[in-house]
């Protein structure tokens, strides 16, 4: 008896897409709560990071993806949770709870320029002027926001828009040391996706411990605390959702969920929180994001 195949739902990408986008800003709202709500950053991290490795792992546990022990994965573990998971959320949880939550979106739809800007200083890609002039229309955004003094709430939060840019720096450079060519042999995306959380988890606890921020969440749990459970168990499935889209439809495709991110990190900052951006702010928004376009741009027989 011949068996059929049932068709793939073709709303199902869009879907995805649109799920990713959504969550992920709502993810700068979540923070905000929970740091502004008593929830120390370091611990966040360490939570965060233990938290969504072991949804991950059980997903990854079900589809027969489990991580690698060798001496190579783990290493390769190591090195790609210390910049992106733990230094980079360690900064960007610190900075959410002073800025903006739309204005953060904002600044995380740099990492493509970031990276690109550092794979030519590493010599990984090669130099294009639709993509160099990408560059430049991200950093002339960038400075729309940190130099005019009514850019922002308060012109002392030009600091802080400073040190927030380091989260998608430490992305790109990661992205860049870490590109596809070094994946250890026989891993797969979830496999490595939870051991980089759960090696993130390990370095963030003595952190947290050596700065006398660890904390442990105990009943009756604050509004803070129950923020980060909520971000903690959306995002664990949202790691899932990010590999099916890429599976589905490629990494070109799900990468439009960065641009998704920023319109509606934007809006739950005006709907929830009431937060609105200055004029500078908006035309900042539209070169970073005609930038992080033009830098995505690849040569067809690149």
């Amino acid at each position: 008896m011949e068996t059929q195949t049932v068709p793939r739902n073709p709303l199902l990408p869009l879907a995805l897409l649109f799920n990713i986008g959504a969550l992920w800003g709502f993810f700068f709202v979540l923070i905000k709560t929970a740091v502004t709500g008593g929830v120390a950053p370091m611990a966040y991290v360490f939570w965060f990071s233990l938290g969504a490795g072991l949804i991950v792992l059980c997903i990854g546990s079900v589809r027969g993806e489990l991580p690698r022990l060798s001496r190579v994965h783990i290493a390769y573990n190591i090195k790609a949770a210390l910049p992106r998971f733990t230094i980079a959320n360690m900064i960007l949880y610190t900075a959410q709870g002073k800025l903006p939550i739309g204005l953060m979106a904002v600044i995380m739809a740099f990492m493509p320029i970031f990276t690109y800007t550092l794979s030519l200083l590493f010599r990984v890609e090669k130099l294009e002027s639709l993509r160099v002039a990408g560059v430049l229309l991200g950093v002339g955004g960038a400075l729309m926001i940190v130099l005019p003094k009514t850019s922002l709430p308060d012109p002392a939060l030009a600091t802080w828009v400073l040190i927030g840019f380091c989260v998608p720096l430490m992305h790109g450079a990661a992205y860049v040391i870490l590109s596809e060519k070094h994946r250890p042999e026989g891993s797969t995306s979830l496999g490595l996706a939870a051991g980089t959380l759960l090696a993130s988890a390990a370095m963030a606890l003595p952190i947290s411990l050596a700065f006398g921020e660890f904390q442990i969440p105990w009943a009756p749990f604050s509004k803070g605390e129950l923020a980060m459970f909520l971000h903690i168990t959306l995002a664990g499935l949202n790691f899932y959702a990010v590999f099916e889209l890429v599976r589905i439809s490629g990494p070109t495709y799900m990468s439009q969920s960065s641009s998704m991110a920023v319109g509606f990190g934007v809006l739950f900052g005006y709907l929830i929180l009431g937060e609105t951006l200055s004029w500078w702010v908006w035309g900042a928004i539209t070169l970073i994001l005609t930038g992080v376009a033009l830098v995505n741009i690849r040569r067809k027989n690149a």
